[in-house]
């Protein structure tokens, strides 16, 4: 390893780093802008556990984007040209953020990976949690308006008749917090399903992907019956493709859905390069 060389990142490294981020990942930090946005924002709020490795020429090969808060450490970045991946940098970056931790007093190094699970095992980290999301592809595919029920979106006069619905003060917030996060951009993404009688049977909201516009993802879903949580999803799916998504994802787990009758429906393990499935890991220092 003499030949590379660990140190702290500097604002001169912000292009280097979003070179090897777009070579390196596949998730959203491959769009150069959001990457470079997110390093900035870094440097100026937090970068002592911001880190790159150089080699010889003084060339940044790899970096990490780490965290220390409370009593956990975090990384929230990693990666290495891919010129130079299996010569240990990935680990030398892993080993800075703990030694940063370990100095601080922090004896715990959590982290989100889709794809780089067994990377982080190699380094002693065990996963503590799966956060499933799943995507359905919606072209090519017949999909309808269930049968029998009606489909309105949600207006703001809706709300107290949804509290009253939900019965609940605590699920009303939820429901309202994800409203009025799709109410600017996506407001024809949140959904009243009801009966031909007009009775309601659930609501469901989601918005356009900020990433790929090709995405719609469900952030919530409420039935009183759970035998009604299909119509109201299927509702949903109807409404995404109406409006031209070619896919629908949702975060498990979903109120009066499991994971196996979505696979029955055709819904998938989701690996696309901006939605997917993410595994928690942590290490003990």
């Amino acid at each position: 390893m003499a030949e590379y060389k660990l140190r702290e990142m500097r604002p001169s490294d912000v292009l280097a780093v979003v070179r090897i981020a777009n070579q390196s990942f596949l998730e959203t930090a491959r769009l150069g802008w959001l990457m470079g946005r997110r390093i900035v924002q870094r440097l100026i709020s937090d970068r002592e556990c911001l880190f790159v490795v150089e080699d010889s020429r003084g060339e940044v090969v790899g970096f990490v984007v780490g965290g220390c808060r409370g009593d956990r450490a975090t990384i929230g970045w990693i990666a290495v040209h891919p010129n130079h991946r299996g010569r240990g940098i990935g680990g030398m970056l892993l080993k800075a953020v703990e030694d940063r931790a370990r100095e601080k007093g922090i004896r715990v190094v959590e982290t989100g990976t889709p794809f780089a699970r067994p990377f982080y095992e190699k380094y002693g980290y065990e996963c503590v949690r799966v956060e499933r999301s799943m995507i359905l592809e919606l072209v090519g595919r017949s999909i309808s308006i269930p049968e029998g029920v009606r489909i309105r979106t949600i207006m703001l006069d809706d709300l107290p008749m949804l509290l009253e619905f939900m019965g609940d003060e605590d699920e009303w917030l939820r429901f309202a917090r994800a409203y009025f996060a799709a109410y600017e951009n996506d407001p024809e993404k949140a959904i009243l399903v009801t009966s031909e009688e007009e009775n309601v049977l659930g609501v469901a909201v989601g918005q356009s992907d900020k990433t790929c516009s090709e995405l719609a993802a469900l952030s919530y879903l409420f039935v009183k019956e759970e035998g009604d949580a299909v119509k109201v999803l299927n509702s949903f799916a109807y409404v995404a493709s109406s409006r031209g998504h070619r896919w629908l994802g949702v975060e498990l787990p979903i109120m009066g859905i499991t994971e196996e009758l979505l696979e029955k429906m055709g819904w998938q393990d989701a690996k696309l390069p901006f939605f997917w499935t993410r595994y928690r890991l942590r290490k003990k220092l």
